[in-house]
């Protein structure tokens, strides 16, 4: 349970973090309002470009945005790694830490910024390899389950004592 408690510390901190930086992007590049100008149709999610964003940002930001995510995939594979002892615990690792780390990155900017307005609030969820678009209780829900899932690999595979 230590691991999990751990795991759980560090992807709360990734969170704030990674909150704070969107309240500095915010705050230079959007300070009027960080609207979603995207109709999303049947499903709950959609990947497109957003001409709007992009003309706000200067390219080299937004690059920047982008290798910035693949920094965070790269910390939360290499938290799996040192923390797991088995694939499927590397697994939950991962899914735990992904999953905190998500849910608390709301959190943070609710209580720095309070946005978003609700959970139904659209939010750009990923910029790789195109921006997904989809309301905050999306990325929200499967990060809970991820949370659920990533403890369920931790505990339920750990050996006994």
């Amino acid at each position: 349970m230590l691991q999990v408690l751990l795991v759980t510390l560090f992807a709360i901190a990734m969170g704030y973090v990674e909150a704070a930086v969107v309240v500095y992007l915010r705050a230079l590049y959007y300070p009027d309002g960080f609207p979603v100008p995207v109709k999303l149709g049947a499903l709950p999610i959609r990947f497109t470009r957003i001409p709007e964003f992009e003309n706000r940002m200067p390219p080299n930001m937004l690059r920047t945005e982008m290798w910035r995510e693949v920094a965070t995939i790269v910390m939360l594979v290499s938290l799996a790694v040192l923390v797991g002892s088995t694939p499927l615990q590397m697994l939950g690792v991962f899914l735990l830490a992904f999953g905190v780390w998500d849910i608390f990155y709301y959190v943070f900017l609710k209580l720095l910024i309070r946005w978003p307005e609700s959970l139904k609030t659209l939010d750009v969820l990923f910029l790789i390899p195109v921006p997904w678009i989809g309301p905050v209780w999306l990325p929200v829900t499967v990060s809970a389950v991820m949370v659920v899932c990533g403890v369920w690999l931790i505990v339920g595979l750990l050996p006994p004592r």
